[in-house]
């Protein structure tokens, strides 16, 4: 037997195989783009935008995009942790800041927090200033539109004076009032979060600071608290990382030293679960396999008699497997990229709808965000699953070229031929047909019923995913009110328990005197509906 080397005879093969069975390759290329569809849409509108999503939401709730952060420290342990992250190989960049007191004055009706932060601490409270600088003098100032709004002055570089007054001591009710020029700030600022920042010069605030102890620090008296954010390299095992700078800058006492920020906490209770993503994942990759195994299966049964020949020529049966496996790499090439673009724009419809905590957090008044990543890792992962899911379907049909004998072919097809033949002299009904078909061979059968019913119960997942979250249970355990208002957050630490000022429970006082008042008026009208009422 003389082996055929010629690789150019054998891409010759694969496009006439694939020229003999264009049906079976329009369904394969269907069943490939399906495959490809179902893990973009996956990871795409399902996985990585509700991660990326609910820690978009979580880092406009409180204020920080850092990895992790300290807050509240003394001078010696702020010099201590300065020390140890320097000397950190994991952290990339850090910031650092100075805490002095609340802003009082009674036309703020939002919280307002007077801090020093250089550049990196100022990026992680997303307040760093679009228009000038940070303050650098001691009577500059750097703040947000929303607060020169509310006190009167246009947002301009070194125009009018601000006069800012903060509390230095919340114990002891002290205040400082000072005057500054403004040196920067931004456009917005939600009034919703913690509070609204302004930045004032690094030697102000160790001129002005007060000189808090860790004593008062322990009984809640922030005022002059130093802070940290830091940056790590990558995303990897933050809980340790920090963990392991907190006790070597000797902070050993539970609750003090560096904590991890809760938006990149992906582990907790109400987080994105990733069983349930390998579980998707399989269950895809079952369905596909199904699929696309009784597709080859099929096709390679209807070409037996042509492998048998070329065997009988001098093919071996590697050179038919690679035959096989060419097709089924073409069929690929064609399926997998339509596969992409619809998994990709399935997946933009996707997004809204999964993200169940963007959708609490816009609907209970607290700030949300859904983000849909374009990231070519998720587009890699989804072709190499697929791909992955192509090959192991096409193992079978690859066996089964390489072993098949010139004879056995022959045998074959001639059975194949002549159960035809039986079939179309006998008279039965069609359903009948349709159930000798599968009692004849009740395995192929079992195996696409079982096909159709995974490719269902994956369809059916997506399904309950989008549709299957029910706000009014939600509300009825965490939101009895029509509404709520409040600047209440999941972290004690970071609640701002004064969010509703006098002022405004004066407005909404008066609103509802006005809506008793419209109530009765509706009431005494002769209507239907007052009456049932």
């Amino acid at each position: 037997m003389v082996k055929v080397e010629n690789k150019e005879t054998l891409r010759l093969l694969t496009k006439r195989f694939m020229k003999m069975n264009r049906a079976r390759n329009i369904i394969a290329v269907i069943a490939i783009m399906l495959t490809s569809l179902l893990f973009t849409s996956l990871f795409v509108g399902g996985s990585v935008s509700m991660i990326l999503s609910k820690r978009a939401t979580e880092i406009k709730q409180f204020m920080d995009s850092s990895h992790a952060i300290a807050q509240n420290l003394s001078e010696e342990d702020a010099e201590r942790l300065q020390k140890t992250i320097e000397q950190d190989e994991d952290v990339e960049r850090y910031g650092s800041g100075i805490f002095l007191g609340a802003g009082m004055d009674e036309r703020f009706g939002f919280s307002v927090e007077v801090r020093y932060a250089d550049e990196n601490m100022a990026e992680s409270y997303n307040c760093l200033p679009t228009t000038g600088r940070l303050p650098e003098k001691e009577n500059e100032v750097a703040l947000s539109s929303t607060i020169l709004e509310s006190l009167g002055v246009t947002p301009k570089i070194g125009g009018e004076e601000v006069t800012l007054t903060w509390e230095v001591n919340p114990m002891l009710k002290q205040y400082k009032t000072d005057t500054f020029r403004i040196c920067g700030f931004w456009q917005g600022g939600d009034k919703a979060v913690l509070g609204q920042m302004v930045w004032v010069s690094k030697a102000y605030a160790k001129e002005n600071r007060y000189p808090v102890t860790q004593e008062e620090l322990e009984n809640g008296i922030y005022n002059g608290g130093k802070e940290y954010s830091v940056w790590y390299k990558n995303l990897w095992n933050l809980e340790k990382k920090t963990e392991k700078i907190s006790k070597a800058a000797g902070f050993t006492r539970a609750g003090s030293g560096m904590e991890v920020n809760p938006a990149y906490n992906l582990f907790e209770e109400d987080s994105f679960s990733f069983t349930s993503l390998i579980v998707m994942v399989l269950f895809v990759i079952l369905a596909g396999y199904l699929i696309i195994y009784n597709i080859f299966n099929i096709s390679v049964k209807t070409d037996i008699r042509a492998y048998g020949l070329l065997k009988n020529v001098g093919t071996t049966g590697k050179q038919l497997k690679k035959i096989v496996r060419m097709q089924a790499w073409r069929l690929s090439a064609i399926g997998i990229p339509i596969g992409l673009l619809c998994g990709y724009l399935a997946g933009l419809c996707m997004a809204p709808s999964l993200n169940a905590d963007a959708a609490i957090s816009a609907q209970t008044g607290k700030t949300a965000q859904t983000v849909v990543s374009a990231n070519p890792l998720i587009f890699l992962a989804a072709i190499l699953l697929t791909l992955l899911t192509v090959y192991l379907s096409s193992l079978q049909a690859c066996k089964m070229v390489e072993r098949v004998s010139p004879v056995e072919a022959l045998r074959l097809a001639e059975g194949e031929q002549s159960h035809r033949k039986i079939k179309k002299n006998t008279s039965v009904t069609w359903w009948g047909m349709a159930v000798q078909n599968v009692l004849r061979n009740w395995k192929k059968g079992l195996i696409v019923m079982l096909s159709i019913a995974l490719s269902m119960v994956v369809v059916n997942c997506i399904v309950m995913l989008v549709q299957g979250y029910d706000f009014d249970s939600y509300r009825k355990v965490f939101l009895a009110s029509d509404f709520q208002l409040d600047q209440m957050t999941g972290s004690l630490s970071n609640t701002n328990f004064n969010g509703i000022t006098p002022e405004i429970k004066e407005i909404l006082d008066e609103c509802l005197i006005v809506l008793r008042q419209d109530m009765c008026i509706i009431l005494k009208k002769p209507t239907r509906w007052s009456r049932n009422f």
